[in-house]
């Protein structure tokens, strides 16, 4: 058998020969092999196959693989050649019908750059079998005896990307993409046939600090806040036929466009909170709810429910098992809850979440298909884990919103949740909110305990309360936080005998101010901490903004 292959492969080996025995003679190039595909690359002449033109004397560059390009991966691809290049001469890349201007020094405004270059043009599914390289005649001027030279150092086939970037003393460059001199800006605009279907585009750059950075992609508008560490879109919140692409040059000097497929579901997107919130659900992998991963923390997942409906059957005996007065560390069955209020957003650390399935597990409770599918999504995350004691917690917590909510609430329920989940996980900011809790006027816990008990929360737990307190005050901007707790909070509770735990209200207003100045304060303080740590402040967990043009 061994034998018979080997024969077999010699004869393939001298069919090729035999083919290409009539044409030029073709040479095995002498730059490094191509990457991302099978074939072999043949020059058809000494220099082609050195990868070397004079420009004193400059001849055509011309080559063929030994087959048509195979591609090692069903992503797609481009064509990558990598050069170095001196001297004047233009130079131009004919692959079949198409032909490609390569670039050089001008292009990017270096009088001198002794680098190398790297440019990316798509490659085709079919991909013809012969390319050249050839100098281009500037309007009938010869530019032969000028000075200078190419020199090819290897042909890639790559993932298929579009952009501009540096690398040390490497220039990455891609057709489609050009400045636009009237507002310094940049611009990526494949045309239809250069967007594969079935692939989301994906951008990544590099950000100047200072400022925020707007960013006009696929019909939407990306505010990048000053505090972005890095500009990224994901694949998957822009539509495959994006259409251009705006990037402001003051703020970005190098940038990446790819094509990529989204993990399969229920694998976490990494993202921004503030992309979540306008992730198109036509985009959505389940119809039911989607999952993602907070690009920052990383051990925070973030569900988003097509409604209430599927919020409550993934997450609702949830709520009763750590939060609820009378419920907390019991499983409650559905005929117990099911007339109940849950949440309409939520928030579950990891230590609560092991307790939660542990105690099903335990009992052998009856849970919910999608209760067993949030068990398996924890454990492949590793928010908690499988041992021989049973399930036990590891690192993170999820948090909870729904498309069912208004646009509003779902900013202040992002808000709201997002920070409770890095209550979960930062030992610094409990310890900060627990100080904060302490010092707080008699008066004042005095009553928020109250309308916690109001909301049914369970107020004998310290660390639930503080929580709560916390989230509560960064739900919304520091400006709202003297009506919200001076006057919305308080008036749902001073009818009946919740009215004692009240102080004094200004009739004339219709508030009461001694709260309002108390929250305020607590709210300032919140939001310096977190402006300070994270980037972060009083109704903003989101470093990224995304709009309609």
């Amino acid at each position: 058998m061994i034998f018979g292959r080997l024969t077999a492969k010699l004869l393939l080996i001298i069919l090729t020969i035999f083919i290409y025995s009539c044409g030029p003679k073709l040479r095995p190039v002498l730059f490094l092999p191509v990457r991302g595909t099978n074939p072999i690359l043949f020059g058809l002449s000494r220099e082609a196959a050195e990868g070397l033109m004079d420009f004193s004397r400059p001849k055509k560059l011309e080559y063929r693989f030994a087959a048509a390009p195979s591609f090692l991966t069903d992503e797609p691809s481009s064509f990558e050649i990598e050069y170095s290049l001196t001297g004047e001469q233009r130079l131009v890349l004919e692959t079949g019908t198409h032909s490609w201007v390569l670039p050089q020094m001008s292009n990017f405004g270096d009088s001198v750059f002794d680098g190398v270059f790297h440019y990316a043009i798509p490659a085709d599914d079919f991909f013809p079998e012969h390319f050249s390289i050839v100098p281009a005649d500037d309007e009938g001027e010869n530019r032969t005896g000028k000075g200078g030279h190419l020199q090819i150092h290897s042909i890639n086939f790559t993932e298929r990307w579009y952009g501009f970037y540096r690398v040390q003393n490497h220039i990455y460059a891609s057709p489609f993409v050009s400045p636009r001199p009237e507002d310094s800006a940049w611009v990526i605009d494949p045309p239809p046939a250069a967007m594969p279907d079935g692939f989301f585009p994906a951008l990544s750059a590099d950000l100047l600090p200072g400022k925020e950075t707007v960013i006009d992609a696929g019909g939407r508008r990306f505010i990048f806040s000053p505090h972005s560490p890095r500009l990224v879109i994901p694949a998957g919140i822009i539509a495959p036929n994006m259409g251009m692409l705006v990037l402001p040059g003051d703020r970005i000097n190098s940038f990446r466009l790819v094509y990529a497929q989204i993990a399969p579901f229920p694998a976490p997107i990494a993202v921004d909170p503030g992309m979540v919130l306008a992730w198109p659900v036509e985009h959505w992998r389940d119809r039911r709810y989607e999952v993602f991963r907070w690009d920052r923390f990383p051990s925070l997942l973030i569900f988003d429910t097509a409604d209430y409906a599927v919020q409550d059957r993934m997450l609702k005996r949830l709520a009763f098992f750590v939060e609820k007065a009378g419920f907390r560390g019991r499983l409650a069955p559905d005929e117990e809850i099911t007339e109940l209020h849950g949440w309409n957003a939520h928030d579950y650390r990891a230590e609560d979440l092991a307790r939660f399935f542990q105690a099903a597990r335990k009992e052998n409770f009856p849970l919910l298909a999608e209760e067993r599918e949030l068990e398996r999504i924890l454990l492949n995350a590793g928010i908690i884990q499988e041992s021989g004691a049973g399930i036990q917690a590891g690192e993170g917590g999820i948090i909870s919103i729904s498309r069912e909510s208004e646009s509003y609430l779902r900013s202040l329920f992002m808000a709201h949740e997002g920070f409770h989940g890095l209550f979960f996980i930062d030992e610094e900011f409990r310890v900060f909110s627990r100080g904060r809790w302490q010092q707080l006027p008699a008066d004042a816990r005095r009553f928020i305990v109250s309308y916690f008990n109001f909301q049914h929360y369970d107020t004998a737990e310290e660390y639930l309360l503080v929580n709560e307190f916390m989230a509560h005050l960064l739900q919304q901007p520091v400006s709202q936080a003297g009506r919200y707790f001076g006057q919305t909070l308080p008036s749902r509770i001073e009818n009946g005998w919740r009215r004692a735990d009240l102080p004094a209200k200004d009739t004339s207003s219709g508030s009461w101010p001694t709260l309002a100045r108390a929250f305020t304060r607590e709210a300032d303080a919140f939001s310096a901490y977190v402006g300070s740590r994270w980037g972060l402040a009083a109704g903003r967990v989101h470093l990224v903004t995304v709009r309609q043009p």
